[in-house]
């Protein structure tokens, strides 16, 4: 049986193939026309999962989509007629879109996608709450999905039993965490649904001075829930997030062209606070009202993997599971999921520790676009010995270019479309943030040998698994003196531990520590500032030859921009 999920028409448009259970294609839709986040009905992503599985459209069983769009735009039309007439100008940009495509989602389905089976509209956090549940390895769990707005839920408290997901509490528009930690987005300077990654690097450079007044626009009770006072926000009624009420409180916005201020970097730091704050406070009440040690998160707040990193501390949970996906794309996985489950009644749940779910290339494909780009290239024919000269030149302190089999689904580089480096020197974050185009305050993370993580960082047992990157963890000691490019301001790092899943990935890692005695690599998203990852190899080639990265290793191939002969 063939269920397609998807998502669209918000941003990071996915589609994701789920036969018999198990999720066996993910992909964004921005990987295939090159505009980051793309919200558009993915009709790309649509055809690679069903093309890579050999079936057409008919051959799917379920069609399920991520949110009700007739209660998404009752909660737009009843917020314009609450904030008329200030809301007319933006009510009369938006309602076109909705009107022509939004709104009509069966329309895609059944005359531009010809399908002729059954559909399921699933709500949106119920979306999220089946993205991170089902995956996970848990048979009972309580479920956290937080978020900005789905048709009208902000934050649902969930709980997972077998194949069945129950309601709990939930808040609602326009009262939202993830709009709140936009809105200071925003006013920083940085983009909206792009960048708020950049608001919790930037966090640990300041000091939360600002808290008291955040706490002055927003109400809090005891157990997580929580109110935005509304005479400090304009998102209702405007595309500017904040009013003049906000600026007294908070001083004039950053431009984005502007240099970032000392008190930037505070206000950074207050609003991390503040989220973090509110975050245990909810974890707590959930704990609270279900009793269960396993959680499971989701939604675009659950990739805020600074503030993931209090669930083992400052929450009785044992065990977190957040799915690399977290945001909307994941929720395609998610709307599928939960018509597979909870719908058909499926109980046999299947565990997913990898998203290496998207396109591959074979070295055919990849040596034909080598050869067409006029690009000097050495072919290994010994995976060993790839895997050495790439350990070797990394120890080396040259930035590798890695694309490797499946690509990975969600935002993360998980090993697949990566560029490394050595971590062990600081000027290696310096020499890969230049290449990258990126401002110098943002950090990187690290792929570490499973085995090895409990010897680096503050982990929660030792064989901890972290194969997405959605936690930050303290650096030990011994993690401070050895991984400098990695280990940031605040002496933590946001870790993926790798395993045999990705052999070749471990393999590299663990041939770079028989090398330099360290089991840890620098790893950062193969593709450039305001660019999705590399989908193909003429992407990833092309982006190579931007830069000032030393070599790429794309299959068995070995590039490098100097007349490289061997």
């Amino acid at each position: 049986m063939y269920i397609l999920g998807v998502s669209a028409f918000y941003h990071d448009s996915a589609s994701v193939l789920i036969k018999n259970g198990c999720i066996v294609y993910a992909i964004e839709e921005e990987r295939f026309t090159r505009k980051k986040h793309d919200n558009r009905f993915p009709f790309r992503a649509i055809n690679f999962c069903i093309k890579s599985e050999g079936i057409s459209i008919n051959d799917v069983d379920y069609i399920a989509y991520y949110e009700k769009p007739l209660l998404k735009f009752e909660r737009i039309l009843k917020m314009f007629v609450e904030t008329y007439p200030l809301s007319f100008k933006p009510f009369l940009k938006s309602i076109p879109e909705w009107l022509t495509h939004k709104i009509k989602v069966d329309h895609y389905f059944r005359k531009a996608l010809n399908y002729k089976g059954k559909i399921f509209f699933i709500p949106h956090h119920l979306s999220h709450a089946a993205a991170s549940f089902y995956p996970s390895s848990f048979k009972d769990a309580a479920i956290l999905t937080i978020d900005g707005v789905g048709e009208y839920q902000t934050t649902g408290l969930w709980i997972g039993n077998s194949n069945k997901i129950i309601p709990l509490k939930s808040i609602s528009f326009p009262h939202s965490l993830g709009l709140l930690y936009s809105t200071f987005t925003s006013f920083l300077g940085f983009r909206v649904n792009d960048s708020e990654y950049k608001v919790m690097g930037l966090a640990a450079y300041g000091k939360p001075t600002y808290s008291e007044n955040i706490y002055k626009i927003l109400s809090i009770k005891d157990d997580g829930s929580f109110e935005l006072n509304m005479k400090y926000f304009s998102f209702r009624e405007s595309s500017q997030m904040w009013n003049k009420k906000f600026e007294k409180l908070f001083g004039k916005p950053r431009s984005w062209n502007q240099p970032i201020t000392e008190r930037d970097k505070n206000l950074a730091s207050s609003i991390q606070e503040v989220i973090e704050n509110i975050y245990f406070k909810i974890l707590n009440h959930l704990h609270q009202i279900t009793k269960c040690t396993n959680v499971c998160i989701s939604g675009g707040v659950a990739l805020n993997a600074a503030a993931n990193r209090g669930i083992y501390q400052k929450s009785p949970f044992k065990n977190a599971y957040i799915l690399g996906a977290a945001g909307d794309s994941g929720a395609a996985a998610g709307a599928a999921l939960f018509t597979q489950h909870h719908i058909l009644d499926n109980k046999t749940r299947h565990y997913l520790d990898h998203l290496y779910l998207g396109s591959s290339y074979d070295n055919r494909e990849i040596e034909s676009t080598l050869k067409r780009h006029n690009v000097n290239y050495k072919k290994f024919g010994d995976e060993d010995k790839l895997i050495e000269h790439a350990a070797l030149l990394l120890s080396q302190n040259k930035v590798v270019g890695w694309f490797q089999n499946r690509m990975e689904f969600g935002p993360r580089a998980l090993g697949s479309r990566s560029i490394l480096a050595n971590p062990k020197q600081i000027f290696m974050k310096e020499k890969v943030n230049k290449i990258k185009m990126r401002e110098q305050f943002r950090p990187f993370a690290g792929s570490i040998l499973q085995e090895k993580v409990h010897e680096y960082f503050d982990v929660p047992e030792k064989n901890h698994i972290s194969p997405f990157m959605t936690f930050c963890f303290k650096a030990k000691t011994k993690g401070i003196e050895e991984l400098a490019a990695i280990i940031h301001k605040d002496n933590t790092c946001r870790i993926q531990t790798v395993n045999q899943r990705n052999s070749l990935y471990y393999k590299l890692i663990k041939k770079f520590y028989e090398i330099t005695g360290t089991p840890c690599i620098l790893n950062t998203s193969f593709n450039l500032k305001d660019e999705p990852i590399v989908e193909n190899p003429k992407q990833a080639i092309e982006d190579f030859l931007k830069t000032e990265m030393d070599y790429m290793i794309i299959g068995d191939f070995l590039i490098s921009k100097s007349n490289y002969k061997e």
